[in-house]
């Protein structure tokens, strides 16, 4: 299709995807930026697309998936890759629109639910995250034999250090399995990203158009100075700038200017934060102001805002969400982690909605759900990392700033950065060319971390079919960190790991394959591929200088003639380092294995990649674990459950809470339980405010088991909803790590196994306990479905722990239950039916498979067979 002609019917898709997204979604015309990708996204060459948000994108990636599906077969397979569970809900829905109008089927692959499987298999679209297809490409790599086309959504994320190197290996590893397959790169503006195309061997799409003007300005002492504006204007036109103006408000308070200046012109505002406690206390101060305008300017909003605000998921919980509530019916939301999801997906539908009029967020909101607003401010342009006061990165700016202007809403969206200083001006001014003029940084990779080299390197051997050296290098000199490093060091960085990882037996050593050395030499290498290491480097610049060429050795064609002179080798009492003995701290270094030496995955190795644990977490795992055992056949210690859950909070795959300057205060409440419970730890506490953080994590999770409320735990261990529910998801799979971890060590004597077992029976019932946050008493209550732990506990406290009791209750019981906040009839009923139907299908299963004495035949009985 011509550039120009940016119909949508005239594009070669098929009819029933075209009439949809005509009378669907009202979609006539392409954007500039897309009528100019659109002759390689269905031409089927791999494209990157770095173009501003919401210019199109993703219809782009809808497009490329639904014409080779178009081409393929009824199997024909796509898959849409985002890095966030909410993000992925939201593709999930567009595409399950999309599939249903043009009669195919979409999945969800997200976690670990068994519903999922059988969408997985069956559908023609898949979304998913990077980490759950590297899951399915470790354990089902046949899911991918009919694939076709491969969507990145937010692919200048590889540059996180959490997500990226799990994205940049499942792109690798299916551009290695099906090169034939479209790869779709969707990204914000990077500085590389030339080079990115290039890794992708895609054609490169960038363009700054917007399909709403987005205008940047700087905001100190309430003057507005506008300087830069990006508009849906054709190239080489510009849009006037917006004069400059002065807001009136408090010096007291100069952002609440800002946010009433947006009521005066229907502008939702969406402010930027640096820290979880700077997006509280910057609602709470809004909202008091944001209620005394709407008391005299919109009483009905207001009372759509208490009506929506006392329906709060999880208000009553904890201190958090009241006071989430109580900003909420003013008309302004706070965002972070701390909330639990249910609480986000809240206030993003409020926001959404048009009902508040302002929400304060940290950055992770920027990289998460679309939440466009008329106004965005970044408050805060610092954030605490490492140690120290950071200034954001340009990207990362850009991004939040991205956020305004609604298409369809707005024809102007107002991007404003506050900046703080004695010298406003001056600030300004160098905010403005950084964050609106400068350059925004490179991707880099992050591949080379030890935690993600450490798993994928284990993974590509135990599940990826690569077991020589030299197609390991091979598959990881084809990644975007093999493309970034020079090669000597991809090849250092990857033998120090491989010997890690047969240190600690996750692998082990196989010889060398005289088969694959002799295929090796057969196939060679070119230049790319090469890995000459003695080359030097002046040698290798000079080969691209005309007239200069270079060979090990020189050009001589026969033995140099030895020399007689005596100084043709050291002779004054001096030696060569490598020709030294072996002595005291000095060790020659073996030779280094060769690309034909041959690797395989261990049990435990084979383990850890099915577990997708971190091998070093592993390794932490299996020697507490190991300590546990021998503890309990000696006798000589404590094997207790805080032990086990410290255990797991230790390793690097565990978030651990930060230890306060209050928890670090000698005799505090974390100070004391760290002394109580030294003789527990399985494994070396570390310094003194990482095993105060640990010692805290671990006990936060043992209150939970213990039935301590969130709202006890935020009294008592000042931790968020969020992040309980979140390092209780953690705790879960850890445990869950650990029980397969223990089984899978084989270092036990066979007269040991029955501790072992009991050891692992142990971690079973805590991990139970850590789902469902109770005490053991209540596990068999808390599995039937539409009972948690407080309803299980009420259950209890009538002397019922058992579901036959449940079902058998007497009409007293029944009463009483009823007459208790949260229970109905209704409920009451559901709960009786779920037992029922368990007790039936334990009961037939049983009668199956228990034998009965009586059909045991009696020595000389004739078999009917015989």
């Amino acid at each position: 299709m011509e550039v120009g002609n940016r119909d949508v019917s005239s594009l070669d898709l098929p009819k029933k995807f075209l009439d949809f997204l005509r009378h669907e979604w009202g979609i006539e015309r392409l954007h500039p930026p897309q009528a100019k990708a659109i002759p390689s996204i269905l031409s089927g060459r791999n494209t990157l697309v770095a173009i501003p948000t919401a210019s199109g994108k993703s219809l782009l990636a809808y497009m490329a998936m639904l014409k080779r599906l178009s081409e393929g077969h009824e199997r024909s397979k796509a898959v849409y890759i985002v890095p966030l569970k909410a993000l992925a809900m939201e593709k999930y829905e567009d595409l399950k629109a999309i599939a249903t109008a043009c009669g195919l089927s979409v999945g969800l692959g997200i976690g670990d639910a068994t519903a999922e499987a059988k969408n997985i298999d069956e559908c023609n679209i898949l979304v998913c995250t990077s980490e759950k297809l590297d899951s399915l490409l470790r354990h089902r790599a046949e899911l991918v034999s009919d694939l076709c086309c491969v969507v990145a959504d937010e692919f200048h994320l590889m540059n996180d250090g959490t997500r990226g190197p799990t994205l940049e290996i499942n792109l690798t590893r299916l551009r290695h399995i099906k090169p034939d397959a479209q790869i779709i790169a969707l990204s914000a503006t990077v500085g590389n990203s030339p080079q990115l195309a290039e890794w992708l061997d895609a054609d490169l799409i960038q363009s700054d158009w917007r399909p709403v003007a987005l205008e940047y300005a700087t905001f100190h002492d309430f003057h507005v100075e506008p300087r830069k504006i990006q508009s849906p204007t054709e190239e080489g036109t510009s849009t006037q700038l917006s004069p400059p103006r002065d807001l009136v408000g408090l010096k007291s308070h100069p952002v609440w200017s800002v946010v009433s200046d947006g009521l005066d012109q229907g502008a939702q505002v969406l402010m930027f934060v640096g820290t979880r406690r700077s997006a509280q206390s910057e609602a709470k101060n809004l909202a008091k102001r944001v209620r005394k305008r709407l008391l005299k300017e919109d009483p009905e909003r207001l009372e759509k805002l208490e009506a929506f605000a006392g329906n709060l998921t999880g208000r009553s919980q904890s201190n958090l969400a009241e006071q989430l509530s109580s900003c909420l019916s003013s008309g302004v939301g706070f965002h972070h982690a701390g909330l639990t999801n249910a609480q986000r997906k809240d206030v993003e539908a409020a926001f959404k909605s048009g009902l508040l009029v302002a929400l304060t967020a940290t950055p992770t909101l920027a990289a998460g759900v679309n939440l466009p607003a008329r106004r965005v401010l970044v408050r805060d342009l610092k954030r605490w990392d490492d140690g120290m006061s950071r200034p954001l990165p340009v990207m990362e700016v850009r991004q939040m700033l991205g956020r305004a202007g609604r298409p369809k809403y707005d024809t102007k969206g107002e991007a404003w950065v506050n900046c703080k200083g004695t010298d406003g001006w001056e600030v300004a001014d160098a905010v403005a060319d950084r964050y609106f003029f400068g350059p925004i940084e490179d991707i880099t990779s992050k591949l080379a971390s030890e935690p993600a080299l450490r798993m994928h390197l284990l993974a590509s051997i135990a599940t990826g079919g690569l077991v020589h050296k030299g197609t390991i290098e091979h598959f990881f000199s084809s990644t975007f960190l093999g493309a970034s490093l020079p090669p000597s060091q991809l090849r250092e960085r990857l033998t120090t790991m491989l010997d890690w990882l047969v240190e600690e037996r996750f692998i082990r050593k196989c010889g060398l394959d005289e088969h694959y050395a002799s295929r090796w030499a057969d196939v060679g290498l070119d230049d790319e591929e090469a890995w000459d290491d003695t080359v030097p480097v002046w040698a290798s610049s000079a080969r691209s200088t005309q007239g200069v060429s270079w060979t090990p050795g020189g050009h001589r064609t026969t033995p140099p003639k030895r020399s007689s002179s005596p100084h043709a080798s050291p002779s004054i009492g001096f030696s060569k380092a490598t020709t030294l003995p072996q002595t005291g701290g000095w060790a020659q270094p073996a030779a280094e294995d060769g690309p034909s030496m041959r690797y395989e995955a261990t049990p435990m190795g084979e383990r850890v990649t099915q577990l997708y644990l971190d091998p070093l977490s592993a390794s932490i795992l299996r020697r507490g674990l190991r300590r546990a055992v021998r503890r309990s056949v000696r006798q000589d210690g404590p094997v207790t459950d805080f032990g086990f859950l410290h255990l797991a909070v230790a390793t690097p795959d565990f978030v651990s809470l930060w230890a306060k300057s209050a928890d670090m205060e000698v005799n505090s409440p974390t100070w004391l339980k760290a002394n109580a419970s030294e003789d527990e730890l399985l494994i070396e506490p570390g310094y003194a405010e990482a095993l105060l953080s640990d010692i805290k994590s671990a006990w936060m999770v043992e209150e939970w088991t213990e039935e301590i409320t969130l709202r006890q735990l935020e009294e008592t261990l000042d931790v968020s909803p969020g992040d309980v529910h979140h390092r209780v998801d953690l705790m879960g799979w850890l445990l869950a790590g650990a029980q397969h971890v223990l089984l899978t060590d084989d270092v036990f004597a066979e007269e040991h196994l029955p501790i072992v077992a009991s050891v692992v029976q142990q971690l079973s019932t805590l991990q139970q306990r850590v789902r469902h946050g109770c005490k053991t008493d209540l596990l068999q209550l808390v599995n039937i479905r539409h009972v948690g732990r407080q309803r299980a506990r009420e259950l209890a406290a009538l002397g019922m722990r058992e579901p036959k009791e449940v079902l058998t209750m007497s009409a007293k019981h029944r009463d009483a239950l009823l007459a208790k906040r949260g229970w109905g009839p209704v409920l009451l009923d559901k709960i009786h039916v779920e037992i029922a139907r368990v007790l039936k299908t334990s009961s037939a299963e049983q009668t199956v498979s228990t034998p009965r004495d009586d059909d045991a035949p009696l020595a000389g009985e004739r078999r009917e067979d015989d």
